[in-house]
């Protein structure tokens, strides 16, 4: 038994391990918003009908592209001497850092691949990012269903290359809480649950500041809106920070239903008067 932090045993590749944590997590936390749909448990949280594809018929092609696309390419940086090599121990700074950076590098190169190559006509189809629109993001597990190289583009490159980039090395701690909370974060957004639904709205003051900001934390609204409307939110959601979305104005709260910038009242009482 080696310590968390310490090093593995020859025959344990780093990112084999990390790929067996992040199965255990994302099926055991995907199994149990299953069981949530079937049971009812937490229906003062679901925000959306329960998706028509059954569990059972979404399963197979997420495991494919796990096992077969995710898997082999997380070896391979490895192999390669990219990721999940290196220091057997980060530094509380480097941590914090790098942690950080992993949010700001899958923003931008899922917003990238999402919004300018998945989402540009005629590619939503070749590319396969229709078999995941084909879902309402109201099923859990929807998260990873969609074609091979659409999970390639949106899935894998967001998680590997800032992985790259942050230079994490082979600390066991950040990259098993990279990997789950990635995990956590997509079934989430796309189980069709809502945990900021039953928060009090319209308080004043510093509380009511507060319950804002948690609400905007765990709503799982952005990638809803994103699924109804295809043209906002292309990296925006739970985790993420946003930033590109922000700033091409793409954001769900910034862009109209037939996809013009909103209006604010004064904007809007202007118009109405000529």
């Amino acid at each position: 038994m080696t310590e968390l932090n310490g090093s593995l045993p020859s025959w344990l590749p780093l990112s084999i391990l990390t790929f067996a944590v992040q199965m255990v997590v994302y099926h055991g936390v995907g199994l149990w918003f299953e069981w949530c749909d079937r049971t009812g448990r937490m229906r003062a949280f679901k925000m959306r009908a329960v998706e028509r594809q059954s569990y059972f018929e979404l399963l197979p092609r997420v495991l494919i592209n796990q096992f077969f696309i995710l898997l082999p390419s997380m070896m391979l940086v490895q192999f390669a001497g990219l990721a999940f090599v290196g220091a057997p121990h980060l530094g509380v700074l480097h941590f914090l850092a790098a942690m950080i950076l992993m949010g700001v590098g899958h923003d931008i190169v899922q917003y990238a691949a999402h919004r300018f190559l998945l989402h540009r006509p005629g590619m939503i189809r070749k590319l396969g990012h229709s078999v995941h629109h084909s879902t309402g993001a109201s099923r859990a597990i929807s998260a990873c269903y969609m074609g091979y190289a659409d999970f390639f583009l949106e899935i894998v490159l967001p998680y590997l290359l800032p992985l790259i980039v942050v230079a994490a090395g082979a600390d066991v701690s950040f990259q098993l809480l990279v990997a789950s909370l990635g995990a956590i974060g997509g079934l989430y957004e796309h189980s069709g649950y809502d945990f900021s639904a039953r928060l009090p709205r319209g308080v004043s003051g510093l509380k009511g500041r507060l319950i804002d900001v948690l609400a905007a934390a765990i709503t799982s609204k952005a990638h809803a809106e994103h699924h109804r409307r295809s043209n906002v939110s292309f990296s925006d959601g739970f985790g993420s920070p946003g930033i590109c979305d922000t700033f091409f104005a793409t954001r769900w709260d910034l862009v109209g239903d037939r996809g013009q910038p909103k209006q604010n009242s004064g904007q809007a009482q202007n118009e109405a008067a000529h």
